[in-house]
């Protein structure tokens, strides 16, 4: 399913949102200068040891008697602020001489828009959550790498790195432009099928299906009770992309020995993806099961809360959605209702890697033309949103994960979780699995790529009903492809 995540991060806390453009631009970093070896912040230098231990704080080597208000641009979504107003008060209780200026909208992609194109490096955000187009901005040297913040030691880790501390796989997904982070993530999300773990444990069914035969059995399972086994909201077929999206062409890929290839055709957009072996597989599996009647009849008319409902009410038994579903659900879910997950395997045998989808955001860009001390506060602050008590408020307020892979160590924290991520932390826990977040370090602009995208979308329902073979759609999505990236060599 190609193009699935072209640069996208802003996310849908409340949909299904890994949307457009917004992906690459919620991840946020901090500073420090050596890329391989952990360092706790820029330290302040070439003074006497008395006179340095009184004028910096020993936690970053960062000046304690210079004043710095941090202008912030906040993209207010499904998340909430809550969060946020936590961190930053926390933030001027340890380094009392730091202030903030936050501007807090559900439009920040505009008005950081307007803030570019009016060029005034003085007027613009120190640092902000979300940008239109974070590629160009990169090429064009307005935004700070941070590539090495990944290398800084959090504040509660233990002496650990931020790197060392990211759940496996994710910084190795992380997106990056031009081989650089540009911003660190803060949360992070996923998607796959989740489903009612009471209405399996009554029917037996099996919630850790770990090869494509042993899914495919239990979708019969579920079928022969009358109960539809998938379901996603055909109104907008992005959804389906929860349980069989691009980060399955990577499963595919590496079980057929061809991992490599398909990465840097993904990631880099080398070639057009929708005939490759392992598209053209993915897509002809879905087209199986709509044959067999797996999704609903009349899937295309569904919106995404009557497909949650459909699995509430038992109507169906798994839906391909985000872990964001309980809270948005929150209202309609019954009270015996216990929300479980898991991802689709693509193997034939127990023992294969499982691809599980794991996006990154809510992160900070930091804009280059900033003085250095106000640019080494705003990556500190990047720091700083990684401490497990600001972890514990993402999780407990805005449903998300958290970033951190010893999040769920204490026990009481991760009680704290809500069900449906927290099954999601469970499934990496017990299965051998494979985080991707489908970043993408170049885009391709030329009309025909999202033409091309149309068709597949556009396609879609069709395919998931048993209805239209996805071969000669995949072809012509192809065509589409190849001549949109032989225009954007010219």
């Amino acid at each position: 399913m190609q193009g699935g995540a072209e640069l996208k991060i802003t996310w849908k806390s409340t949909g299904v949102s890994l949307v457009s453009l917004a992906v690459s631009l919620s991840l946020i970093g901090c500073g420090g200068k050596n890329e391989n070896t952990p360092s706790a912040s820029p330290i302040a230098a070439k003074n006497s040891p008395a006179e340095t231990e009184a004028a910096v704080y020993p936690e970053n080597g960062l000046p304690k008697d210079q004043k710095v208000t941090l202008k912030v641009g906040f993209f207010e979504g499904g998340m909430g602020r809550e969060y946020f107003d936590y961190a930053i008060d926390t933030f001027k209780k340890k380094f009392p001489n730091v202030d903030f200026a936050v501007t807090y909208s559900p439009e920040m992609t505009k008005i950081i828009t307007t803030k570019v194109s009016a060029n005034n490096d003085n007027d613009m955000f120190d640092l902000f959550s979300t940008a239109t187009d974070a590629l160009s901005l990169v090429k064009a040297g307005k935004l700070e790498p941070q590539e090495d913040v990944w290398d800084r030691k959090a504040y509660d880790g233990n002496g650990k790195t931020l790197k060392e501390l990211s759940l496996d796989g994710q910084f190795a997904s992380a997106p990056r432009f031009l081989g650089k982070s540009y911003a660190v993530p803060v949360v992070s999300s996923g998607g796959g099928l989740f489903f009612d773990k009471t209405l399996f444990e009554q029917h037996g069914w099996n919630q850790n299906p770990k090869t494509w035969k042993e899914f495919v059995e239990l979708c019969e399972a579920i079928k022969a009770k009358g109960i539809i086994p998938i379901t996603y909201p055909g109104k907008f077929p992005g959804y389906i992309t929860n349980g069989f999206g691009d980060y399955k062409l990577f499963e595919l890929g590496n079980l057929k020995g061809n991992l490599n290839k398909v990465e840097d055709s993904f990631r880099n957009y080398t070639q057009s993806l929708y005939m490759s072996p392992e598209s053209v597989e993915l897509w002809s599996r879905i087209y199986e099961l709509g044959k067999k009647g797996f999704f609903p009849d009349g899937v295309a008319a569904l919106n995404h809360t009557q497909s949650q409902m459909q699995v509430l009410q038992h109507q169906a038994a798994m839906v391909s959605t985000g872990v964001w579903v309980q809270n948005e659900m929150k209202d309609s879910t019954p009270q015996n209702f216990k929300w479980g997950f898991m991802s689709v395997p693509m193997g034939d045998s127990p023992d294969d890697t499982i691809w599980v989808r794991n996006t990154t955001s809510e992160g900070f860009f930091i804009w280059a033309a900033k003085p250095e001390l106000t640019k080494k506060w705003a990556k500190e602050f990047s720091v700083w949103l990684w401490n497990l008590d600001i972890q514990e408020a993402i999780a407990e307020k805005g449903g998300q994960l958290p970033i951190r892979k010893d999040y769920s160590d204490d026990q009481t924290r991760a009680g704290k979780l809500q069900d449906a991520p927290k099954s999601l932390l469970d499934y990496m826990k017990r299965n051998k699995v494979h985080i991707e977040s489908e970043f993408r370090a170049t885009n391709v602009t030329d009309p025909a790529a999202a033409q091309a995208k149309k068709v597949m979308s556009d396609a879609t329902s069709e395919i998931a009903s048993g209805k239209q073979d996805p071969l000669p759609k995949l072809k012509e999505a192809d065509e589409l492809m190849k001549k949109a990236i032989e225009a954007q060599a010219k």
